[in-house]
């Protein structure tokens, strides 16, 4: 194959692969932000001691 099919073969899988990553990080950060939100939420109801809520 020739360099400019390789260029072009280069250039399409930039255009279709880098827009899925910037999906999939976000995905992935959105995750990561709704587990640490229920993580402090069950903090909160277990009175934020370290005895797990109980006396």
């Amino acid at each position: 194959m020739e360099r400019k099919d390789w260029t072009r073969i280069g250039v399409a899988a930039a255009v279709l692969l880098v827009p899925g990553g910037f999906v999939l990080g976000g995905l992935l950060a959105a995750q990561r932000y709704r587990a640490a939100r229920a993580a402090k939420a069950v903090e909160a109801l277990d009175g934020g001691d370290d005895r797990g809520g109980r006396a």
